[in-house]
């Protein structure tokens, strides 16, 4: 059995929550039924149900199951705490999406890159930067580094289209995780060159390390963003000691 059968199983659950298959409220099918459904151990199961329980889809109830917990009328239709690329948020919230290329590079990770980005000193890796926006309007900027041995082929059309597209759908590499830092920040020269700032002074900036399905650290992308157009949803869980 593939080792990464329980995120296939936590993609599929997810999406069903998110297209309303499984309702806000409802129950999802016993952790049997699952196991038949999807021909998997017991354990994949439970690792897809944790999965989904740590990012507020939903929360096990002893004796009765697992309930869906997400709640669609309670999130802004900007907010969203997944991996999400810009045209599929564009496609969320109705805007029209484009995408200005700033830089497309090879580089070799020194000493202070590594540092920033976590990848090992000497690798390859692949540097762009684009400018994003919204209905004419920019609202963002991404500078973001990949493992040139893990993701190959990279071109300045597949950079202004979608990486992850080209990632998934061509290369056929899992994004499964992204682990992220998010900050506010006084607004550099560079984000007022390329972000319609209007009477804002800072900025948000997301940071994040992204991985494949095997543990693969491929990306790291620092994210800075005009405030008043992203919202970022957390769900935070108290621990019983």
């Amino acid at each position: 059995m593939p080792k990464s059968v329980f995120q296939d199983i936590y993609r599929e659950l997810k999406l069903k929550i998110e297209n309303g298959s499984y309702p806000y409220q409802s129950f999802l099918p016993s952790e049997a039924e699952l196991t038949d459904e999807y021909a998997c151990s017991r354990s994949s199961i439970r690792r897809a149900l944790g999965m989904l329980a740590r990012d507020g889809y939903v929360q096990s109830q002893q004796g009765k199951g697992v309930r869906v917990i997400r709640n669609p009328q309670l999130l802004d239709h900007t907010g969203y705490n997944g991996l999400e690329t810009f045209n599929e948020l564009a496609a969320r919230c109705g805007f029209t999406p484009h995408t200005k290329l700033v830089t497309f590079e090879e580089v070799i990770a020194d000493e202070k890159l590594s540092e920033t980005t976590g990848f090992a000193e000497g690798s390859r890796l692949t540097h762009i930067m684009r400018a994003r926006s919204a209905d004419g309007m920019y609202i963002s900027t991404d500078e973001s580094f990949y493992l040139s041995d893990e993701v190959p082929g990279l071109t300045p059309d597949v950079v202004r289209d979608s990486v992850y597209a080209y990632l998934e759908g061509i290369l056929g590499i899992k994004i499964v995780t992204s682990k992220r830092t998010i900050t506010t920040e006084a607004a550099t020269e560079s984000d007022a060159r390329y972000i319609n700032l209007g009477k804002f002074n800072a900025v948000g900036v997301m940071r994040s390390h992204t991985f494949d399905a095997d543990g693969v650290m491929i990306e790291y992308t620092e994210s800075r963003q005009r405030p008043g157009f992203f919202a970022f949803h957390e769900t935070a869980i108290r621990r019983n000691y």
